[in-house]
């Protein structure tokens, strides 16, 4: 493989208590409304004979901002429907406590890397229990919607991610469901269905709709299919709901009333409350407000710029690097493009590693725990680390499978 791809292996698996397991399953659920009210909150705001008032306006530039033209008429379709499958990343505080940094349900990267981390972790302690797994998951949500295929276009950018969608792919053939796996460029529209490598494919279920560019009538269509109800996806064109700024707007950090209340018509109370506990504190930064007030905000306290919609570290800032002020300065003259949240003192960790020659080590890691819903339920669990706090897949960060202690 190439260099891009490695990683530092580890003996060592992450251990998810019964008590975390408890947890997690009951966020799960409340996740699930919030993404659900959500959705149907936008529905509203996106029609301006329904969504009239500063609140519903707030909303409809927060749902809107940073997300490309052609998802404009499909994000409101099926306002309850959310994403089959959920990403979301969490922290571990100094406090033992977990904290969501990003909830990314519009983004099919890393069923794959999931799938390895599991294998992996089968090979190291195959007696340990473990969740289910991503593919588990996703084969039981495809004989619920009664079908034994599924198409996964990825568009030209995301090349990069192919060897997960690989190793996804053969997973899934084990589980007897066939995944037609192409990138844009390599697909053309012929008589009223798709063509892969000279083979026609009467695809009716796919994973998502990404962002693609060069195949124009891949994408009409793809979303007049969607609009039609012909084809669906297990994560529906609903940008939105991978944005950061979703965060912000389930926390309603001001305490705004209207906004309150416009939240609360839509998504259980008992559920957004359990999703705030894991948030930390979050602001939509724009040009409402002058960055006079968000020095006074951040005075004393550790804070991170992130732009709205972004994959990985990109567009991330931390309040105490370099050059902090002047991008922050930017996102204060912005429409509504990036939040601003409190930094969480993450909870180094031991484990061991292997070095290049092969010699087993131990360090101190900043961990990303990532969990993977699917529906209303845990799907897997698996950590990146890295020995700083810019925690990304890199040649210098480890990967951990889950288990339950």
């Amino acid at each position: 493989r190439s260099p891009n791809y490695q990683f530092l292996l580890s003996p060592d698996l992450y251990q998810v208590t019964e008590t975390r397991r408890q947890e997690l399953e009951a966020l799960a659920c409340a996740l699930h409304d919030c993404l659900s009210g959500m959705g149907r909150l936008a529905a509203i705001a996106f029609d301006p004979r329904l969504g009239q008032g500063p609140a519903w306006g707030k909303l409809s530039r927060a749902f809107r901002t940073g997300v490309p033209a052609f998802y404009e008429g499909l994000q409101h379709l099926n306002p309850s429907r959310v994403p089959a499958i959920c990403k979301v990343d969490f922290l571990e505080g100094t406090d033992g406590k977990f904290y969501i940094v990003e909830i990314d349900s519009h983004n099919k990267h890393g069923m794959g890397y999931s799938t390895l981390f599991r294998r992996m972790r089968q090979v190291v302690g195959p007696d340990h229990i473990s969740f289910p797994g991503v593919v588990t998951a996703i084969v039981a949500e495809l004989a619920r919607r009664n079908t034994k295929s599924l198409t996964l276009i990825y568009a030209d950018q995301e090349r990069f991610y192919l060897p997960e969608f690989q190793i996804f792919q053969e997973e899934l053939s084990k589980r007897g469901i066939r995944l037609f796996l192409a990138a844009e460029s390599e697909v053309r529209v012929v008589d009223g269905g798709l063509a892969f490598g000279g083979e026609k494919v009467e695809a009716k279920t796919f994973v998502d709709l990404p962002s693609m560019y060069r195949n124009p009538a891949l994408v009409e269509y793809l979303a007049s299919g969607y609009r039609s109800g012909e084809i669906d996806f297990l994560i529906p064109p609903k940008p939105f709901l991978g944005a950061k700024s979703g965060l912000a707007i389930l926390r309603n950090e001001d305490a705004d009333p209207v906004l309150e209340g416009v939240l609360c018509s839509q998504i259980r109370g008992d559920s957004l409350a359990l999703v705030r506990q894991y948030i930390p504190r979050t602001y939509l930064v724009g040009k409402e407000r002058k960055p006079e007030y968000w020095r006074g905000l951040m005075n004393g306290t550790r804070f991170v710029l992130k732009e709205s919609i972004s994959s990985g570290m990109k567009g991330t800032v931390f309040s105490d690097d370099l050059g902090f002020y002047h991008r922050f300065q930017k996102a204060c003259a912005s429409p509504g493009k990036f939040v601003l949240q409190e930094e969480i003192e993450n909870r180094f960790q031991p484990f061991r590693y292997f070095d290049e020659d092969g010699k087993l080590l131990e360090s101190e890691w900043c961990l990303r725990v990532t969990v993977h819903f699917v529906m209303r339920a845990v799907a897997d669990v698996f950590v990146t680390g890295r020995r700083s706090k810019r925690i990304q897949g890199a040649t210098d960060s480890v990967f951990l499978g889950s288990v339950i202690v």
